[in-house]
């Protein structure tokens, strides 16, 4: 049995125990109004309050002081964790306090920006740097916890490098006053307006009023003082119960019933930056540091830390044993094995290939988070994902999943598109520890969760300025989405039918679904993005008029430009660039069937990053015979996603790695026969091919005029400052100033250029 449901049981019988000897006057269980010489019976703060009141040794008060006491001394502060009945009143109002350290972290800010490449944090996050993301990306380095020495001279440690003092210090500075109040008045103060005793009182007056016909406003005048208290004072446990201060005091002394960790633990054993034990503790104690004896003295024994030990190293006495599971494991738990549709069924349509988690599934996957905030570090976004975890657990879908809309992260599409095996969860320590958490489907199944049950939108106020967005990529939508929330007005011009860029047209629907961007979609336009399409912004006059018209711009065209091989025999029929392949495919797969003629034939794709396994993927569904992607680089350096080159094998694309294409062969008419090859022996070799389709990636199309408006780099792409801004009015953000680069960083950059472009309209206002 859980620690957590035996907590229940505890309380329940000590509460009916309590009541039966108020109720019916048995003599057993007394509160602070029924005489000061019964206060001692179940109040040490009503004890010492009476003796100070009535300034005389009462025996029988000294006696249950002393009981008390030895109570504490073998079992600690146990009442606050196993009978006190405020924090299941808290748990049933919904306003649980947060842990001590993790509100902290949580107030801890972290501003993200991108230039060229770089991932740069600043307040409340670590420095890192987004290495080099076409061909052969590594991994950034995971950042290391801050270690902050507490004035008892104890670390407590936080991703963010918050911490939390040692013990606090009001409760003591309270119990000191309800002391003396006590002594000055000849009455115990405290008693009037402690919440355990309220709780009781009002139990009690009720049952007086329906048994008894006695309806008094004292009824009412405790249950607004209890709600006050509950609603309200959420770090009251914490931060003010004078009761849990001289308990504490009398359990520094206690030795017996404490929490104890194994050598199984991850951060002692592992060097992991596990903060479960720490993030689950009403008093923030950090198990796998130096603890004050002081602090361990707070220590209520709920058993949280021992029940969110992913591998059950933390234990008391008599409960929370190591599970068998455990024992028989070692470690951590195995991590959820991602289902798929079978190849053979998968390859005849265009739906979803990736089958989604059960509720059971998340839960499970959840509690095997370790909390150590390394997948929020190398996240571009920064997304909540430990605040997620949190809510997964305690199985709220619905608020684990506001959590992360209310971040803008578009977490139901990065969830499904990113690389997470090169971000989130290649960065998990429990990664060679039975398997990553599958961060990209808990985040995918928590924003569905709430998506799919409509979603409450809101701006911040009324319309403050005029906001101009071009392109309607992720760049584009996050920063309109920001902009619109702030109060801006927001329109967004892209040249195609359709909103979403990439999303929309290069992406199939087996990997990110139409009806999923659409839903995105729709969202903004009922937030009030006004949507312009089939507008292509190509002039310098119509650039001017955006200027002169807006109050901002944000230039979020992309990289537009494919980028096309010098390679002999390419100019002619039969080879195609991704852009168009996709394009053509992503909106309707019959008609792309039909164009490209692919049913029956080989197929060649040059390329092996994530387009480039779309590419071939896609012509797999629409019948080719063989399909076979060609990569410059050695299979471990692809640029390719781990999953996302499994599914492509599985569905019978063959990769040709560390090979060169030199010559795309023609026959006397034209038509592609196959491509010429050379390995990195220089073997050549001539693989049979009627269709070749690049993908080697994008840059930026320069446009007529717009030199004039903006600036460039070398390569092509547009040069900002660290607000993003690039001229006049005009901010850039996306692949325009990234080059060909992922969605979530896009997405991260468009919504760090929405901030500054308000800031900046907000200063022109104010300047008028």
């Amino acid at each position: 049995m859980k620690a957590s449901v035996l907590r229940v049981v505890t309380v329940s019988v000590f509460v009916i125990l309590v009541l039966t000897g108020l109720l019916f006057n048995t003599g057993f269980g007394t509160l602070s109004s029924f005489g000061i010489g019964a206060i001692s019976e179940i109040c040490p703060v009503g004890a010492l309050e009476s003796l100070l009141a009535s300034k005389t040794l009462v025996p029988r008060v000294l006696i249950g002081l002393f009981v008390f006491f030895l109570v504490c001394l073998v079992l600690g502060r146990v009442f606050c964790g196993w009978l006190c009945p405020v924090p299941w009143l808290r748990k049933g109002a919904g306003t649980e306090p947060m842990p001590p350290l993790k509100e902290t972290e949580k107030q801890t800010g972290s501003i993200t920006y991108f230039q060229k490449g770089r991932l740069r944090t600043g307040s409340g996050a670590h420095q890192s740097e987004k290495i080099e993301n076409q061909e052969g990306q590594s991994l950034q380095t995971q950042p290391q916890a801050k270690h902050k020495e507490s004035e008892a001279g104890f670390a407590q440690t936080s991703c963010n490098g918050g911490s939390v003092s040692a013990v606090p210090k009001t409760p003591f500075v309270i119990l000191g006053a309800a002391l003396l109040s006590a002594l000055a008045f000849g009455f115990p103060v405290f008693c009037i307006i402690c919440p355990v005793g309220l709780t009781f009182a009002l139990i009690i007056g009720i049952w007086g009023m329906i048994a008894f016909n006695e309806p008094s406003i004292t009824i009412a005048l405790i249950a607004g003082f209890l709600l006050i208290e509950i609603l309200f004072l959420r770090k009251w446990c914490h931060s003010f119960c004078p009761i849990g201060a001289v308990i504490s005091l009398f359990s520094y002394f206690n030795r017996f019933f404490r929490p104890s960790v194994d050598s199984g633990c991850l951060k002692r054993s592992k060097g992991h930056n596990c903060t479960r034990c720490r993030d689950v503790c009403p008093e923030g104690i950090d198990l796998n540091t130096k603890i004050s004896p002081m602090l361990l003295a707070r220590c209520t024994k709920c058993h949280a830390c021992s029940e969110a030990c992913p591998v059950q190293t933390i234990h008391f006495p008599l409960l929370a044993k190591k599970t068998e599971e455990t024992a028989k494991t070692g470690g951590p738990k195995p991590a959820v094995e991602i289902k798929q549709r079978v190849a053979a069924e998968a390859v005849k349509d265009f739906e979803p290939v990736i089958l989604p988690l059960t509720k059971k599934e998340v839960v499970y996957e959840a509690e095997r988070c370790i909390s150590c905030g390394a997948c929020e570090a190398v996240c571009p976004q920064h997304s909540p994902i430990r605040e997620m975890m949190d809510f997964i657990r305690q199985e709220k879908f619905l608020k684990a999943g506001k959590v992360l809309l209310k971040a803008g992260a578009m977490s139901e599409i990065c969830g499904r598109v990113c690389p997470q095996d090169r971000l989130c969860q290649g960065a998990c320590p429990l990664a060679k520890e039975g398997g990553a958490v599958r961060i990209g489907a808990l985040t995918g199944f928590c924003a569905d969760y709430v998506l799919s049950r409509g979603l409450k939108t809101q701006t911040l106020g009324k319309a403050k300025g005029r906001a101009a967005v071009v392109g309607a990529g992720p760049a584009g939508l996050a920063c309109a989405d920001v902009l619109r929330r702030k109060g801006l007005e927001v329109v967004v011009f892209d040249k195609h039918e359709k909103a979403g860029g990439l999303l929309y047209y290069g992406i199939p629907s087996f990997k990110l679904p139409k009806d999923v961007v659409e839903r995105r979609l729709a969202i903004y336009q009922k937030e009030g993005v006004r949507f312009e399409l089939r507008r292509a912004i190509e002039t310098e006059e119509e650039i001017e008029a955006l200027i002169r018209d807006h109050d901002v711009v944000l230039w979020a065209a992309g990289a537009v430009e494919p980028v096309r091989p010098k390679i002999p025999g390419i100019e002619e029929a039969g080879f195609y660039t991704s852009d168009v392949f996709l394009g053509k495919v992503n909106v309707s797969p019959d008609s792309g069937k039909t164009e490209f003629e692919i049913e029956g034939r080989e197929v060649a794709v040059l390329g092996a990053g994530d387009s480039a396994m779309d590419c071939a993927r896609c012509a797999v569904r629409l019948g080719a015979k063989h399909v076979f992607c060609i990569a410059r680089k050695p299979r471990g350096t692809i640029s390719a996603s781990g999953k996302e080159l499994r599914l492509a094998e599985s569905e019978g694309v063959e990769l040709l790695d560390s090979t060169q294409v030199v010559e795309i062969v023609r026959d006397a008419s034209g038509r592609i026969t196959g491509v010429q090859t050379l390995d990195c022996l220089e073997n050549k070799k001539i693989i049979p091919a009627q269709i070749v389709i690049s993908a080697w990636g994008f840059r930026s199309k320069p446009i007529p005029g717009l030199e004039k408006f903006v600036k460039f780099n070398s390569d092509g792409t547009i040069k900002t400052d660290s607000s993003m801004r690039t001229g006049d009015k005009i901010f850039a953000a996306g692949d325009a100033v990234l080059g060909a680069d992922l969605v979530t960083d896009a997405i991260a950059q468009g919504r760090f250029a929405a901030e500054k472009m308000f800031e900046f309209v907000s200063s022109k206002q104010k300047n008028r």
